[in-house]
C-alpha cells in the first residue's frame, strides 16, 4: 500500500515537471540518435553497431564467418545466424543501457527525480 502511495507521489511530481521533462527528452533523443555502441559475438567475429535510439547501423562479419556462410553447410549457416543474432542483441542491450544512463543523467541535471524502477525498465 505504501509503495503505491509513494509511486503516486512520484508520478505527481513528474507531471508537475512535464514541460521540463519533455524538453529534456527531446535533447536526449537528439544525442542518442547520433551516439553509437558496438556489440559483438564469436570473440569479435561478428560485430554490430547500433545507434542509441535503437537502430542498427552496420553488421560486420569476419572473413571466416563469410567463408562459413559460403560453404552452404546447414550447421555453418546456423552458427553464422546465431552469431549475427547474438551480436545484434548485444548491441541493442548496450544501446538500451546507454539510453537509460543518458535519461537518468539528464533528469538528474534538470533536478527531476525519476524512479529507479522506470530507468531499470528502459535498459
Amino acid at each position: 500500500m505504501f509503495d503505491k502511495l509513494k509511486m503516486a507521489g512520484q508520478v505527481a511530481g513528474m507531471l508537475k515537471d512535464l514541460p521540463k521533462l519533455q524538453g529534456m527528452m527531446e535533447d536526449v533523443r537528439a544525442r542518442l540518435a547520433n551516439t553509437k555502441v558496438e556489440g559483438s559475438s564469436g570473440g569479435g567475429a561478428v560485430r554490430a553497431v547500433a545507434f542509441c535510439d535503437i537502430r542498427i547501423d552496420i553488421v560486420v562479419l569476419d572473413p571466416s564467418v563469410m567463408r562459413g556462410i559460403a560453404s552452404g553447410s546447414p550447421s555453418d549457416l546456423d552458427y553464422a545466424n546465431r552469431l549475427i543474432a547474438e551480436a545484434v542483441n548485444d548491441a541493442l542491450t548496450r544501446a538500451r543501457a546507454r539510453m537509460a544512463e543518458e535519461i537518468g543523467r539528464s533528469a538528474s541535471e534538470a533536478g527531476i527525480n525519476l524512479p529507479p524502477e522506470l530507468l531499470a525498465r528502459l535498459s
